[in-house]
């Protein structure tokens, strides 16, 4: 029988062991397959540059970013809005809200996405008015709200105050062995185990350094709860800021119907293969727990930029740092960057998940920018810095 099968046949018989191979190969190892997956990446990436839609009369630059964003910063799917410093809204959206490209729908205005740390700002915001309306004062002790405090083994925790934890120096360091912090670091303490702060040490003396902490921002929504009644600190935060007539909701350990699909994929044994489990979303609500649209992101922190000081811009009189770089000088919500002291001032607040990150910008007219991505650049900081420059200059130059 054998003897009638052609060179041909044998090569064809040949290729489909082959394909059989390489097909089972992939199917039963996981991590070879996601790390194939990572090289189809450029080819994603130019679909979703393909898919950019900007609203009428938008500046030219939005559409820039978001081609950086897809391009260089593993970011498929993005949104950008604008609201420049006369009130106009602009808008810029690409990629597709599946994992896979040209088998869902595009992205558009209304696609949600979690915006990690940027949820900050509406904590920060919400003490700031606790503080006008005198019913706190940024030297409140921490521990004349959070009253579990009694009988703290480092008695430095009963001299952390407000201000502390909205600069973070609060003494709380995620990074030491023993760090204090709701992303599987350090004790557990926030939100449910509030007694939990008179057994740790801290980090360091509250106000000798800055270190930041996620840990101070879930305390800071405590204290927020506890001046309004006991009230939970996410329904206090929806009522306060609307949320009904927006699309900000609290994001849970599970993918909303309407939300983007994030570009992560687990790449090594210690990964992580479910991004909507990772965390302690109950931690993680006033630190990083909200979700929504890059329209609705600027136009909230657009309203509280414009609020009477101290705002969400406002710097602290006594804290010295060195505004010419990124991450050096933090304000009660964000970060100021000047070049240099003739230059004007951008302030920023970013954050990111697994698989996502976030940006706000304010300049100093009130022009806001709010930008959405499903991805993190291979090199964070770097990514992160190079998109924050192309910000700047353009804010800068319509100043």
């Amino acid at each position: 029988m054998f003897r009638n099968l052609k060179a041909v046949d044998f090569i064809v018989v040949l290729l489909i062991m082959a394909v059989f191979a390489i097909a089972s190969y992939y199917y039963v190892n996981p991590l070879a397959r996601n790390l194939l997956w990572l090289q189809t990446y450029p080819v994603r990436a130019e679909l979703a540059v393909a898919t950019i839609n900007c609203s009428e009369d938008s500046p030219s630059w939005l559409a820039d970013i978001v081609t950086t964003q897809s391009r260089n910063n593993n970011a498929p799917a993005n949104q950008i809005a604008y609201i420049d410093p006369q009130g106009q809204l602009h808008h810029c959206e690409n990629g597709y809200i599946g994992q896979y490209p040209l088998l869902s729908d595009t992205i558009t205005e209304q696609t949600r996405f979690r915006y990690a740390s940027v949820t900050k700002l509406w904590t920060a915001d919400a003490i700031l008015a606790l503080i006008k309306d005198d019913r706190l004062s940024l030297d409140t002790n921490l521990s004349d709200i959070i009253t579990e405090i009694n009988a703290p083994k480092d008695l430095n925790i009963n001299q952390i105050t407000i201000r502390q934890l909205l600069l973070h120096r609060a003494g709380f360091d995620r990074y030491s062995v023993f760090g204090q912090d709701m992303f599987g670091i350090g004790q557990a303490i926030c939100p449910d185990n509030l007694k939990g702060l008179n057994e740790i040490k801290l980090g360091f003396i509250p106000d000798t350094k800055t270190s930041y902490s996620n840990l101070g921002y879930c305390l800071l929504g405590e204290v927020i709860s506890r001046l309004h009644d006991d009230m939970p600190y996410k329904e206090v935060i929806a009522q306060q800021y609307n949320f009904a007539d927006s699309s900000l909701r609290f994001i849970s350990n599970a993918a909303m119907p309407d939300e983007v699909s994030y570009n992560y994929v687990e790449t090594g044994i210690t990964g992580v293969g479910d991004i909507y489990t990772a965390f302690d979303y109950k931690g993680l609500a006033s630190a990083a727990g909200l979700s929504g649209n890059a329209i609705d992101l600027a136009q909230q922190a657009h309203a509280m930029a414009a609020k009477p000081a101290p705002n969400i811009l406002s710097l602290d009189a006594d804290n010295s740092c060195d505004m010419s770089k990124f991450r050096d000088c933090y304000g009660y919500a964000m970060l100021p960057y000047q070049p240099t002291p003739q230059s004007a001032t951008v302030y920023y607040r970013d954050g990111n998940l697994l698989g996502l990150s976030s940006l706000v910008a304010i300049d100093e007219q009130g022009g806001v920018v709010a930008l959405l991505s499903n991805g993190i650049p291979n090199n964070a900081q770097q990514g992160s810095d190079g998109v924050k420059l192309m910000i700047y200059e353009h804010l800068a130059k319509a100043l």
